[in-house]
């Protein structure tokens, strides 16, 4: 992933600046999408902290992410603590810090707002901390219940529930249920768990359960819930029923290829995440799922290791159509807000420990 970041570090000025910018534009009409900038921001970054990036990616680097405030404000995930820049993109203030205090985070890896909150995700916690619309710490929910899984990896906030992407494994008369969605009201009350891994077994490749990583959104309606490294959407009403399921990408989607016995032989010499980070690599995977302009987004990491090789794909929310990829080459995605994504490119960069620069482009992507 490293690789094709820092190879990219290597283009200077204003010449190479302008072929990036009309690549991108190319890329957008290529793949039969429609792409406006809306703004450019060169923003300085603040260093990451060290062991909360470690911790959430089992690595040393990862790439900005930006998320938009109430007021237009820029809200770049630093893993332990976010950075706040105001609507032209000037630095007023940091939020939270690495440890395990009220307003502190081991890790973030997604921000949500609902009813005037911010709501900030501390997935290895499974701790949900909520801010105010000026950044003041409220409370943190803990959101556990019997059979749980500790680790929370992605949530969706509506006007009445939280939905978590998390397992819950629950005994049976001759086997445990695994269930992967599951309700908790806004004050951390557990309601219920949905969407049965047992009964999905075939449809996800039999890729173990510690593999699956789970992406949900929601509106008053319905859930939408997908499993990497799966190319599936499922629409789900709250009392779990399936109301449809979509396979999109079927003619150009690679899966991983997940050898069981390989880890197993790998787990003999080293920790065997190192072997599933490196198998990760060998086909597409959903990295994020979310609302824009009324249609579902994905954003989809492509097969290999260069951060640049990636694609978003917008999906109806019908589940009924799906967009052809779109492709976006010399900047990387950062982050998405209020019907826009973001994307990025590093200016100055050493090591992500250190200060950075980047600029950041606020984007309109729809269908054509």
């Amino acid at each position: 992933m490293r690789n094709g970041l820092f190879a990219h570090l290597k283009l200077k000025g204003s010449i190479q600046f302008l072929l990036a910018f009309l690549l991108l534009i190319y890329s957008a009409v290529a793949s039969a999408q429609y792409l406006e900038i809306i703004r450019t921001y060169y923003l300085d970054l603040p260093p990451v902290n060290k062991e909360a990036t470690i911790a959430l990616w089992r690595q040393d680097f990862a790439p900005p992410e930006i998320y938009e405030g109430f007021n237009g404000e820029l809200i770049l995930n630093r893993f332990s603590y976010l950075q706040i820049y105001n609507p032209e993109g000037r630095a007023t203030q940091k939020v939270g810090g690495y440890g395990q205090g009220p307003g502190e985070f081991q890790a973030i890896n997604s921000v949500k707002k609902s009813e005037g909150n911010y709501f900030i995700l501390d997935p290895l916690q499974a701790t949900l901390s909520i801010f105010d619309e000026k950044f003041s710490f409220l409370k943190r929910l803990l959101l556990l219940y019997e059979g749980t899984s500790n680790i929370v990896q992605d949530i969706a906030i509506n006007d009445n529930l939280i939905v978590t992407a998390q397992l819950k494994r629950e005994p049976s008369k001759n086997e445990i249920i695994t269930k992967a969605i599951n309700l908790f009201t806004h004050n951390g009350k557990w309601r219920k768990a949905l969407f049965c891994l047992n009964s999905f077994r075939k449809q996800l490749r039999n890729y173990p359960e510690f593999f699956l990583i789970g992406h949900v959104l929601s509106d008053e309606e319905y859930i939408y819930f997908s499993l990497a490294p799966v190319n599936c959407v499922w629409k789900l009403d709250f009392n779990g029923r399936i109301v449809k399921e979509f396979w999109f990408g079927q003619e150009w989607w690679t899966y991983i290829k997940y050898e069981p016995t390989e880890r197993k032989r790998v787990a003999l010499k080293k920790p065997a995440w190192m072997y599933d980070l490196q198998v990760q690599e060998t086909g597409d995977r959903i990295m994020k799922l979310f609302f824009v302009n009324n249609e579902i987004c994905l954003q989809i990491q492509k097969k290999g290791d260069d951060l640049h090789n990636y694609c978003y794909v917008l999906v109806n929310r019908e589940l009924s159509s799906a967009s052809k990829p779109f492709y976006m080459k010399n900047y990387f995605p950062a982050g998405f807000g209020e019907n826009c994504i973001f994307l990025a490119r590093m200016i100055d960069f050493t090591s992500p420990f250190e200060t950075s620069k980047a600029e950041i482009l606020k984007c309109h992507l729809e269908k054509n």
